[in-house]
């Protein structure tokens, strides 16, 4: 009896592992969440995809929401396909979007709008990985990195800076792939003494 209870436990806190509070945790909710994402993102979305966005977050159990894909899947709610690049993508059918229109007023608002807009985030940042670069090249006494910020034609700003730790490179790589463009911003307004511009930055990045 207590091997059955304990086996329980066991069984339960698998279910819940790395589930934020407020998350979810039950099944429909899941699929609700699932189909109302696909919906309103317009666009598919790799698994991978759906993965990061519900880890970043703590949505749900990572075994609950694959499992409840592969349901939707095999239910016709939403369908895998291969697209041009090979990349295999999950879209919402019209049965989906019937259920996300119907039923998302199930799943708590807090939740769904905090699912789409890590969705967002998370192709706006892959965007701005993809236009601007950040490179780092270990020398003798430290890193030197590099900051690209792309524009049509010629780049628009190049920055090479000297770092002396590791840790201060993917530190500095996080601020600027945040936000790029402030870094530009900043760049100027110190250059051409406009100290409101740099007050209102550095104000923004310690609300950050």
């Amino acid at each position: 009896m207590m091997g059955e209870e304990r086996g329980e436990i066991v069984d339960k806190q698998a279910f819940t592992a790395d589930v934020r509070p407020g998350g979810l945790t039950d099944g429909l909710e899941i699929k609700i969440l699932i189909c109302y994402l696909l919906h309103h993102i317009h666009r598919g979305m790799s698994f991978s995809e759906i993965n990061e966005v519900f880890r970043s977050k703590g949505i749900a159990n990572y075994f609950e929401y694959s499992q409840e894909i592969s349901r939707l899947i095999a239910s016709g709610h939403i369908l895998s396909r291969r697209d041009f690049d090979g990349a295999e993508r999950l879209y919402i059918t019209d049965l989906g979007i019937k259920t996300s229109t119907t039923f998302e007023k199930d799943v708590p608002a807090a939740i769904r709008e905090t699912t789409l807009k890590a969705a967002q985030d998370y192709y706006l940042r892959q965007q701005i990985e993809q236009d601007n670069e950040f490179k780092v090249e270990k020398v003798s006494d430290g890193y030197k990195v590099t900051m690209c910020i792309a524009d049509i034609g010629s780049d628009l700003m190049s920055l090479t800076l000297f770092l002396p730790r590791e840790e201060d490179c993917e530190q500095v790589r996080e601020r600027f792939y945040s936000d790029p463009a402030s870094l530009y911003r900043g760049v100027i307004a110190l250059l051409t003494g406009d100290d409101g511009t740099v007050r209102n930055i550095l104000e923004h990045t310690a609300n950050q």
